[in-house]
């Protein structure tokens, strides 16, 4: 027991570094700028993804000025939560139970930029609710293969839409959350 948890805690201290380059940004004129990932630790197409998300503007945002103090027990939690979204998109968790790991990879993918545009959509315009949490479907998937072209690893194509998705939801629970303060 005692040496499972002393490699737990290695384990940890090792991808700590990792974990939390891979979560850091910052704020320029009003926008959050994500620091991408270290080329050295990614191989050439996790960084031509990366390179391409970055010219599309994925890695960056406007930040919300003001908590907007939203009717915290009614707000929509995530995209998923809200009606009329267009048949094609479903939530990322829904592809998971896939036997089709690349088809798998690829709902994720979609869903997590049509998530970050329509977290986008929403912190634009200052709104917490369903009615701005959407997005459009042929744009995340248009951006999806411009993101993947040419990438055969069908396993590199959830990380950089993952963190995408992660940073600008964390800005919107921000704004829409009356417990939390704007960084």
């Amino acid at each position: 027991m005692k040496h499972l948890l002393l490699t737990s805690v290695t384990i940890a201290a090792l991808t700590a570094p990792a974990l939390a380059q891979s979560n850091q940004s910052v704020i320029r004129d009003g926008e959050r700028h994500l620091t991408p990932k270290d080329k050295s630790t990614q191989n050439e197409y996790a960084n031509l993804i990366q390179n391409r998300a970055i010219e599309m503007g994925f890695f960056s945002w406007s930040v919300p000025q003001k908590s907007e103090g939203a009717d915290h027990a009614n707000r929509p939690r995530q995209v998923s939560d809200c009606n009329g979204h267009v048949a094609e998109y479903r939530p990322a968790h829904d592809f998971s139970s896939s036997d089709d790991w690349r088809q798998s990879n690829i709902g994720i993918s979609k869903a997590f930029i049509y998530e970050w545009m329509a977290y986008g959509n929403a912190i634009e315009a200052q709104d917490c609710t369903c009615a701005t949490l959407t997005a459009d479907w042929g744009i995340a998937v248009s951006s999806f293969e411009a993101l993947v072209k040419g990438v055969d690893n069908f396993r590199l194509y959830t990380a950089v839409p993952h963190r995408m998705r992660n940073g600008i939801k964390r800005d919107y629970d921000q704004m829409c959350d009356i417990r939390m303060t704007i960084d």
